[in-house]
């Protein structure tokens, strides 16, 4: 088997790429997360809900969608992040990445906050928001939930 050429070659300039994303169907959720809300839609017609939001149903094609704000779910998986990607350099190092299941339709990913690696459990009901990092971007956030037994003190 004969072995490929190489060719010589240099590596490019890092490339940051960025682009005006339309909102105007879609602004209550993004209004909504720069508030602290996170909104799924739901349509009136079949009763699908979608999250992200959908301004169109995708099952009956309808465009009569309600906005429902989604504010707590269980802890479905997560992961603690070593390395952060380009553009999340100045972020905190070692942070968490969870994914909350809200409802059998709706699974909503965010950064898991106010806790430690070691005091995370699958299915421990968490409080969803938002919040504007130090870049201006909004990012969900996802809190462990306090029940009347717990005290506050002891989830730091």
């Amino acid at each position: 088997m004969s072995k490929a050429p190489e060719y010589p070659s240099i590596k490019s300039r890092t490339l940051t790429i960025t682009h005006d994303i339309p909102i105007s169907r879609t602004k209550v959720y993004w209004d909504g997360l720069r508030e602290g809300k996170v909104y799924a839609t739901k349509c009136k017609n079949c009763g699908q809900t979608y999250y992200p939001p959908q301004p169109d149903c995708p099952n009956c094609l309808t465009s009569n969608m309600d906005w429902i704000q989604i504010s707590e779910g269980t802890l479905e998986t997560f992961t603690q992040a070593y390395l952060k990607p380009q553009g999340f350099t100045h972020y905190e190092q070692n942070y968490i990445i969870a994914i909350a299941k809200v409802s059998e339709e709706i699974k909503v990913m965010g950064w898991l906050e106010e806790t430690d690696i070691k005091n995370v459990k699958v299915e421990m009901p968490v409080e969803i928001t938002a919040k504007t990092m130090p870049d201006g971007f909004p990012t969900i956030i996802l809190k462990p939930k306090q029940t009347s037994t717990q005290h506050p003190a002891l989830n730091q």
